[in-house]
């Protein structure tokens, strides 16, 4: 039986990030913060549930005084557009709270 880290091409990396979330090409946005990410896309925590195939542009909101994000960044894009690929409802101090994954759209340059 194959496990969810023999499944993931890429090496993933824990750290508790604030960052912003909006639906491509929409004002509105919402708070949320990682909990973990690779080359190839993030998992973070909201308060909002969002449907699997939807396009968001997620901004990083804490920078370390030094300029990076962490001294080894391993993949983690302070702006970027990416697909939701899961998204599932938890229970967090009672309150609904959603673990939602997301996988980074490459570039065509």
């Amino acid at each position: 039986m194959r496990t969810h880290s023999e499944r993931r091409a890429y090496e993933r990396l824990s750290d508790i990030t604030p960052i912003v979330f909006s639906y491509f090409n929409k004002k509105s946005y919402f708070n949320a913060q990682i909990f973990n990410y690779c080359v190839g896309g993030i998992c973070f925590k909201s308060n909002f549930s969002v449907q699997p195939g939807t396009t968001l542009f997620i901004r990083v909101t804490k920078f370390y005084p030094n300029g990076s994000l962490t001294t080894f960044c391993g993949g983690l894009r302070s702006v970027t557009l990416a697909e939701v690929k899961w998204c599932i409802e938890t229970l967090d101090a009672n309150e609904p709270c959603y673990g939602i994954g997301v996988k980074y759209y490459e570039s065509e340059y």
